[in-house]
């Protein structure tokens, strides 16, 4: 089936079999779509990721609940709201089948005694919780081609602030739902739905380190959420049809439910994870799929990553628009610009800012580190070079190399002829070869003779 499945993609994009009705037109792109989804899930590798953050998940879990429920309190929410809060949580986030686990969550979350913890106590207590929110904002980050660079203390601040305010939202929900009509009163049955779907809309919006629209935003969370609540119904019919239940018990006794709910874990993780790519193909959906289009027919695109070239051609459009007065540019705006994959520029961005060549603003925008008018092509080759360039460690081949540069610094070093739209008069060397393999003549202080004392003959 998966054969076929190729051959068919291969086929339509090829142009070999004639897409000449508007179903198969819409086939080709959902599988371009799929591709590239598939290609960035396998890129970013997120059944790692989502093993990791299902560990993170485990051993964090009841620290974040018990900060969470005893900084709410004091906040006005009281025992039956914070009940409802919790049994709507388990209900939320656990499937059927491991819903062993929110009794014993229960009965820790009801003999942990937060305030006997001491400073030192509560401190590692948020320390240990705050771990998964990390973890959790670096996985986002990397999927957008970002780096996180908020500072510690404001990501610990917007770790704390969404801890303590989201029980007190749902809660609200709640007395709101109790004032509406019997008849009326289907939000109890959505809660779980829209309470995922904002969850996973608002991650999108915040955690990535970087400007995301909201339709991306909307899309992914929605994406999340259908398949986090599809997961939720499978995986309980799975465990049920294999009888996963019985068949632990019989090994792990008591503890059984923690196996099943570790790989909850990671399927919620995976669930998720994908919904965050999703948005991100949302987001450079031209490009991307654009890509994808040429890559189908492109037998070397596996071999293409960004060099020193590619990096003078993403100055030349930084420098092009601060030289016309339109200020820095977003890494999406260099994308479109472009037209290059987003990863290649995300990476160019970041050498070039390591090299000195770039500097990003406080709104996430880059602009040239000096004038661009004082830098030269072989000034970006030679720091591209020293930045990200594979090392040489032979002498023969750091030779070819150094020749080589040294030719590239001679008809290469004019300041600012490398910019688009930029006006030069031709200097005497331009007539040269690029890299010439007859070396320079030395020089003479003897007169050339004259065409009168040349020998006859």
């Amino acid at each position: 089936m998966l054969d076929w499945l190729e051959r068919l993609y291969h086929d339509l994009a090829t142009g070999r079999r004639a897409v000449d009705h508007p179903l198969m037109a819409w086939v080709l792109e959902a599988m371009h779509v799929a591709v590239v989804l598939a290609r960035e899930v396998r890129r970013d590798r997120l059944h790692v990721r989502a093993a990791m953050l299902a560990y993170w998940t485990a051993v964090a879990i009841v620290p974040i609940l018990l900060v969470a429920f005893s900084v709410a309190g004091p906040l006005g929410l009281g025992e039956t709201s914070r009940e409802a809060v919790r049994s709507l949580l388990w209900n939320t986030i656990l499937a059927e089948s491991v819903e062993d686990v929110g009794k014993a969550l229960d009965v820790l979350l009801d003999t942990a005694n937060f305030k006997a913890l001491g400073i030192v106590g509560i401190g590692a207590t948020m320390a240990i919780g705050a771990q998964l929110y990390f973890n959790a904002e670096l996985a986002y980050n990397d999927i957008f081609r970002t780096r996180v660079r908020r500072s510690l203390l404001l990501r610990f601040s917007l770790f704390y602030v969404g801890l303590t305010i989201a029980p007190v939202l749902v809660a609200a929900g709640f007395v709101a739902t109790a004032w509406l009509p019997d008849q009326v009163n289907v939000f109890a049955r959505a809660v779980p739905v829209l309470l995922t779907s904002v969850a996973m809309i608002g991650a999108i919006r915040v955690l990535p380190y970087r400007p995301v629209r909201w339709r991306s935003s909307i899309l992914g969370g929605l994406f999340s959420a259908v398949l986090f609540e599809a997961a939720k119904v499978g995986f309980g019919a799975y465990t049920d049809l294999m009888g996963t239940a019985d068949s632990m018990a019989g090994i792990y006794g008591s503890l059984a439910f923690l196996p099943a709910f570790l790989i909850w874990l990671y399927v919620l993780w995976m669930t998720v994870l994908v919904g965050v790519e999703m948005a991100y193909l949302t987001e450079h959906y031209d490009v991307l799929v654009g890509q994808q289009r040429r890559e189908a027919t492109d037998p070397f695109s596996h071999h293409r990553h960004p060099d020193a070239l590619f990096a003078i051609g993403i100055m030349g459009v930084i420098a092009r628009s601060w030289l016309d007065g339109k200020g820095a540019l977003a890494p999406d705006e260099l994308v479109q610009a472009s037209g290059a994959d987003p990863q290649h520029v995300q990476t160019c961005l970041e050498v070039l800012q390591d090299a000195g060549l770039l500097v990003e603003t406080q709104d996430k925008r880059f602009v040239p580190a000096r004038p661009p008018t004082e830098l030269s092509a072989s000034d970006i080759i030679e720091r591209w070079r020293d930045t990200a360039a594979a090392p040489l460690p032979t002498s023969t081949a750091s030779e070819i190399v150094e020749h080589t540069a040294r030719a590239a610094r001679r008809h290469l070093s004019a300041p600012g002829a490398w910019i688009p739209g930029t006006v030069r008069i031709p200097g005497p060397d331009d007539a040269r070869p690029l890299l010439s393999a007859v070396p320079d003549p030395p020089p003479s202080d003897s007169v050339p003779p004259t065409p009168s004392s040349r020998p006859k003959g």
